[in-house]
């Protein structure tokens, strides 16, 4: 019990220096799973966001992604993209001076680009929805304001259709 104090107080510490750093801004590319119609493509996804610390533990995280075109999802010939925006609370967890554990939760606006090419027509359908998404994650610091983060996110799109996506990120503080 002795040697589980000063971890205790680590992550205590964490909190108190989260508190001089209002703002972070991040980018995080991930490597994505797209379900169409009962079919899985895979591709990248890049994502940019900011974060406002409330506390220690609440901030808001506001972010911007898309994804590379995906090829080969449910025919040979077929390829979709996915563009989006998401505004979320994250809650943190901090693990010890070093790093901390997160969620976030809140609404995601995703714009779902489809094209099939069948007997030489092309078919293209468009999807806009507006849906919440979650995502956990650690963050690791490397240096006084930036941190290394590692990051698994779930996003339900229109219909049945979902991304979800792991990603590793930097974010700078200031």
């Amino acid at each position: 019990m002795k040697r589980l104090i000063p971890f205790l107080l680590l992550g205590a510490t964490t909190s108190a220096q989260a508190t001089d750093t209002l703002h972070q801004i991040y980018i995080q590319p991930s490597f994505t799973n797209l379900k169409i119609d009962g079919s899985h493509g895979s591709g990248l996804m890049n994502q940019v966001g900011y974060n406002y610390n409330f506390t220690p533990i609440l901030s808001t995280d506001l972010s911007y992604y898309m994804t590379t075109s995906i090829k080969d999802i449910a025919t040979n010939s077929d390829e979709a993209s996915a563009t989006g925006a998401t505004a979320a609370i994250k809650m943190s967890f901090p693990m010890s001076y070093y790093g901390s554990f997160y969620g976030k939760t809140g609404l995601n606006r995703t714009v779902l680009s489809y094209e099939d090419v069948y007997n030489g027509h092309i078919s293209k359908q468009e999807s806009t929805s507006i849906k919440p998404f979650v995502s956990v994650g650690t963050t690791m610091q490397l240096l006084p304001f930036v941190t290394f983060n590692i990051e698994y996110q779930y996003i339900p799109l229109a219909s049945d259709d979902y991304m979800s996506a792991i990603g590793a990120g930097v974010n700078v503080m200031f």
